[in-house]
């Protein structure tokens, strides 16, 4: 999460806030402690927006992410309110299926859209809604309170969907798609507008007859304060006997179908006579075990598997690295983009992204100048570039810096949650005012 001494020095005491408060109400199928994907960008914002002084509810499940099991100390309980950083969350039960078919998937997250739709009914007095995607049944969710309570609704898509699981051959069906196309036309229609998090998401929704007026572009963010190139490794490496002299490719985050992780293990095998060079994958996901059991039918001397890291140890991580990977799946083009890759470009390493040449993430690298792009789903490509950075050291600290530099620029976390609360302070207005006439 944004460390409290950060949000502090950005706002000073409550008293000195001159903003009108809201109360804001988000909906959303994952919240702290999960700790992948969407979660940790939902907490920062909504205890960013606490620590401004707004009242933040959170409607959302039990945790679950990305192990896609329950922890136990939230079992069997159908309802549960706890409060973090300032911030209430209102939890209720949700089906987390143990493997995911289409079927599961759709009733998976159709529960993420009821359970928030019942659990967000006795909230009161709030001024705005934010429903975050995916799911689109979050939208859905979001939609029916927003009627209920006469507030706007903010549709915030940090996923295209239905486009990525068509791509990624999830969503197949023809009826089911139709059906996947109508409820995204549905809540894209009834929101009040539509945040996107890049210009490739824009055009999607123009292309898909959205008005360009109802969609605002803010990207997502990093706290460049906390990620940093000179971070402690505070022995990382030895305490996973990584020897100080290897060339380390890091992979962080989830581990799950779109980053066809595949790819990054057939180019270890390929370099697997080089020593000097390791790679660790970092992480847990739908796909973990299925990785580490290729990993040993390869018998992969050179790959190493960790769980995910607290999240106070992630900068001494990032900092023992020499390279960061970044690998998607070769039918991602326009319907993500990773929020890691802002969390490499901060930590000031190169990135090597072995993606989509036309993708979201590849004209982000290609704008920062701060890293390689190889074609996905090409293990010699991104072998090779592993290779030219673990002898060109030079260029390879000048892609870190240049990511670094561009971090700063466009992606501090001040700047972007600022503009976000802008946003939200717009329209929560635009309904004071409308209620005032009425």
């Amino acid at each position: 999460m944004i460390r409290a001494e950060t949000l502090r020095a950005h706002h000073g005491s409550p008293d000195a806030w001159p903003k009108r408060r809201m109360h804001i109400l988000v909906v959303t199928g994952c919240y702290a402690p999960d700790r992948t994907g969407i979660a940790p960008l939902n907490t920062e914002l909504c205890e960013y927006l606490a620590s401004c002084g707004h009242q933040v509810s959170v409607v959302t499940g039990l945790p679950h992410y990305p192990e896609w099991r329950v922890p136990p100390e939230y079992r069997g309980k159908l309802w549960h309110r706890e409060t973090f950083g300032g911030v209430t969350v209102y939890r209720s039960y949700i089906y987390v299926p143990a493997k995911r078919t289409l079927v599961r998937r759709i009733l998976y997250d159709s529960s993420i859209g009821l359970a928030a739709a019942v659990r967000g009914l006795p909230i009161r007095d709030v001024d705005l809604i934010l429903g975050v995607s995916p799911p689109l049944q979050a939208g859905l969710a979001g939609h029916l309170l927003a009627r209920l309570k006469g507030a706007p609704l903010l549709f915030q898509v940090q996923d295209l969907v239905p486009d990525l699981a068509i791509a990624l051959g999830m969503l197949r069906n023809r009826w089911a798609i139709r059906l996947a196309r109508a409820l995204e036309e549905y809540v894209y229609r009834r929101a009040d507008a539509i945040l996107v998090i890049g210009e490739g998401f824009r055009a999607n929704l123009i292309s898909k007859g959205v008005p360009e007026s109802k969609i605002f572009m803010i990207p997502n963010w990093v706290d460049t304060c906390a990620i940093r190139p000179d971070a402690s490794t505070n022995g990382f490496r030895e305490a996973y006997a990584l020897d100080e002299s290897c060339f380390l490719g890091l992979h962080s985050g989830n581990m799950g179908t779109k980053q066809k992780l595949e790819n990054v293990l057939e180019a270890a095998a390929l370099l697997r006579a080089s020593s000097n060079i390791r790679f660790l994958l970092v992480g847990d996901g739908a796909e973990k075990a299925r990785l580490e059991a290729y990993a040993r039918s390869m018998a992969l001397s050179n790959v190493q598997f960790l769980p995910l890291r607290p999240r106070d140890a992630t900068p001494g991580m990032f900092a023992a690295a020499d390279v960061l990977l970044l690998n998607q799946s070769a039918q991602v083009v326009d319907m993500v983009i990773p929020s890691k890759l802002l969390t490499y470009m901060a930590a000031g390493r190169p990135v090597i992204a072995a993606v989509a040449p036309s993708s979201e993430a590849a004209a982000c690298i290609r704008r920062a100048g701060c890293g390689v792009v190889v074609p996905p789903e090409d293990p010699a490509a991104l072998a090779q570039a592993i290779c030219r950075l673990h002898v060109e050291r030079e260029l390879a600290v000048r892609l870190g810096q240049q990511g670094r530099s561009y971090a700063e620029t466009h992606y501090a976390c001040d700047r972007i949650l600022n503009r976000l609360e802008t946003t939200f302070l717009s329209f929560a207005e635009k309904k004071r005012k409308a209620e005032v006439l009425t």
